[in-house]
């Protein structure tokens, strides 16, 4: 069965929920079996993340989520509601068809790790003058980073990493799941499709959208450059658009027609910013910022004390109270959004190199939310971070359904 091929109704049945709001995957903790089973429960839908995990780990994720929306197999009594949900997954580069062929040439991948490399000196030399002054006031020094050869992704890994989660995909019958970091080849949509699973792109603009579409996506995620967190470009060294969203989306539905169901996301605080993108040609819209500081959510300690402050207006907003919001490659090689950071202003040339600045930042990042520095963690959030609340899963739906 191929994408064209997926009855229009089901595909809709299982992305387009009567609320009309997602919960967006966030990967690294926020995104819960919890905070999806709410969602979907208060009327939205909603993906796990399977970003950062391992085909174990998301399989433990898929069970615990249909525990919570009450049966082993996802269809409780003929509801929708228990398939209103889908796991989101990362593409690794050994399996991005959207790679140029440029930059996989032997010499592409010693310029990458040459810029590795010197970044990583100048991050070692920026502990170095950290660890002195701490030393002087007493505390600890900074942690060791790993060399280059410790963070270069093995592609060989990705790929057997990559086809054990798409096991997982099939032997649990995911009812929906979405590829971001990257474009797979045909054959992935199409074998997802003959398993019965629509599977959907996010994607930046209307050429990766016809991309994805040639490729098989049953659905397209159109992320605006407001979005929090990482950017869904589809070839990771590509400088994001920064087209707002509506205009994205016509754009987008131009090339691919109406008859694709569309979900958007990014900049999303208000149901005002949900009807306007449902006029603008989205059939759903996903949010991701504003479920950060739910008691459902797993997010870090930090990051929700960096959210709280924004939103309080105690720290990172600008005169007008709006969030202090930018674009980032400095946390892990890829451009993210994050709340604006005295880290991220000091490397504003941080080399395109995901995952391995993400591997390389690890123990920074870690050590610097244990200190309670919030200047030196990634916080990620869209420019709506100052409208997020603490609150329900729930409650936060009804206030963003419009």
């Amino acid at each position: 069965m191929s994408a064209a091929q997926f009855p229009d109704d089901v595909v809709r049945a299982r992305l387009i929920p009567p609320a009309r709001v997602l919960a967006a995957p966030m990967a690294g903790g926020p995104s819960t079996p919890e905070l999806v089973a709410a969602v979907v429960g208060a009327g939205g839908g909603g993906f796990l993340a399977g970003g950062m995990r391992t085909a174990a780990q998301v399989r433990e994720q898929v069970d615990a989520l249909r525990g919570l929306l009450g049966g082993g197999d996802g269809s409780v009594d003929g509801s929708d509601a228990a398939r209103r949900w889908g796991v989101n997954l990362f593409v690794p580069d050994a399996v991005n068809t959207a790679i140029p062929a440029a930059a996989r040439t032997e010499r592409a991948r010693a310029e990458r790790r040459a810029a590795v490399a010197a970044y990583r000196e100048r991050l070692a030399a920026e502990g170095e003058r950290a660890a002195g002054g701490a030393a002087a006031e007493g505390a600890g020094g900074a942690p060791t980073l790993p060399s280059p050869d410790d963070v270069t992704p093995d592609p060989a890994r990705e790929r057997t990493e990559f086809a054990a989660i798409l096991d997982a995909a099939e032997e649990q019958a995911w009812p929906l799941v979405s590829f971001t970091f990257g474009l797979p080849e045909p054959a992935v949509f199409a074998r997802l499709a003959a398993a019965g699973i629509p599977a959907g792109v996010t994607m930046t603009d209307a050429d990766e959208a016809r991309s994805a579409r040639a490729h098989g996506a049953a659905f397209l995620v159109v992320q605006g450059h407001r979005a929090g967190g990482h950017r869904g470009t589809l070839d990771p060294a590509a400088d994001p658009v920064e087209r707002e969203l509506p205009s994205v989306l016509a754009q987008v539905r131009a090339v691919v027609g109406t008859r694709v169901p569309v979900v958007a996301a990014g900049g999303v605080g208000a149901a005002a910013h949900v009807r306007s993108l449902l006029v603008a040609g989205a059939d759903a819209v996903a949010a991701g910022t504003a479920f950060l500081l739910t008691a459902e959510a797993e997010t870090s300690a930090a990051h929700r004390a960096g959210i709280r402050r924004c939103a309080t207006g105690e720290g990172f907003v600008g005169p007008d109270g709006a969030a202090r919001t930018v674009l980032t490659r400095a946390y892990t090689g890829r451009w993210a959004r994050t709340l604006a950071t005295d880290f991220a202003a000091a490397h504003p040339d941080a080399p395109a190199a995901y995952p391995e600045l993400n591997a390389l930042t690890t123990g920074l990042r870690a050590a610097a939310a244990t200190a309670g520095d919030l200047e030196r963690v990634h916080l990620w959030a869209g420019t709506q971070a100052h409208t997020a609340r603490e609150a329900g899963a729930a409650d936060v739906v009804a206030g963003l359904t419009p």
